[in-house]
């Protein structure tokens, strides 16, 4: 069950990467979308920490982010500055790199294999938002890509994570 959990926390939150990726580009229904999985992500966070041990207190990192980010959208904090949806992208920019990157994340073991594609999926995406910040040609492009690859990588790393082998 905690395998499946964890690949769940995962899946969502690639999921909610590419769903930011479709409202940025403006399609229609997004909004929903987005929510949905916003709140499968933080489902699955809670069902994931009554797993854990209670001398784990990593969990409480990505709760205090999805909890900060539901305040700001009830509260509508920030909904009306033109520089809002960068201090979203950024948070979100921080949040994937953390689940990313940080070790022995979740679950003790993790794919060697894996750790190269997370550092350039994560540099990737970070170019693709300098692209779009300086309006540089080929942004549309580069975020696309860089967002694609970052959600391929968060969702092999969700399914690879905590394998025996």
């Amino acid at each position: 069950m905690k395998k499946t959990i964890n690949t769940l926390i995962y899946t969502s939150l690639s999921l909610m990467l590419m769903a930011y990726l479709f409202k940025l580009l403006n399609w229609p229904l997004t909004s929903d979308f987005s929510k949905g999985i916003f709140w499968l992500h933080i489902a699955s966070y809670i069902a994931y920490s009554s797993f854990v041990n209670p001398k784990d207190d990593r969990i409480i990192y990505p709760l205090v982010v999805l909890v900060l980010a539901v305040l700001f959208n009830v509260f509508d904090i920030g909904g009306g500055y033109e520089y809002m949806p960068l201090i979203i992208f950024f948070v979100m920019y921080l949040y994937v790199s953390f689940h990313l990157l940080v070790k022995n994340y979740l679950v003790q073991k993790d794919v060697r294999l894996l750790k190269p594609m997370n550092y350039i999926s994560v540099t990737i995406l970070g170019l693709s938002v300098l692209f779009k910040l300086f309006h540089l040609a080929g942004a549309e492009t580069m975020l696309i890509v860089g967002i694609t690859i970052t959600s391929i990588a968060i969702f092999l790393k969700g399914i690879f994570k905590g394998l025996d082998r």
